[in-house]
C-alpha cells in the first residue's frame, strides 16, 4: 500500500524532531538531514516518525519507504531545510 505523503503537516514534523533530537546526543554528519534548532538530524527517521505521528500510528508500526529526494521533497515542501551530505573524504 502506498504512504499518504500529504497526511503530515509542519507541526507532525516539528514534533517529529523534538522526538528524534532528544533521542540523539550527535548530529548525523552524513547522507539526508533535516536541519532544525542548530541540529543536523537524519531526515528519513524524522520523516517516518512524523507519518507514524499524522496517521495516530503506534510507534511499532513499521513505516517502509526509500529514501532519496522523495524525502527531501516532502520536508521541504512543509518549510523545513534538508541537505544531502556527503562524507568528508568522498572525492
Amino acid at each position: 500500500m502506498a504512504l499518504n505523503w500529504k497526511s503530515i503537516r509542519a507541526e507532525h514534523v516539528k514534533e517529529s524532531i523534538r522526538r528524534v533530537a532528544g533521542q540523539s546526543k550527535r548530529d548525523r554528519t552524513t547522507g539526508l538531514v533535516i536541519v532544525a534548532d542548530g541540529r543536523r538530524l537524519p531526515a528519513k527517521e524524522v520523516l517516518r516518525i512524523a507519518y507514524r505521528i499524522a496517521n495516530n500510528l503506534p510507534d511499532s508500526a513499521q513505516v517502509k519507504f526509500s529514501s532519496g529526494e522523495g524525502t527531501l521533497s516532502v520536508l521541504r515542501q512543509l518549510g523545513f531545510v534538508v541537505e544531502r551530505r556527503a562524507p568528508e573524504n568522498a572525492g
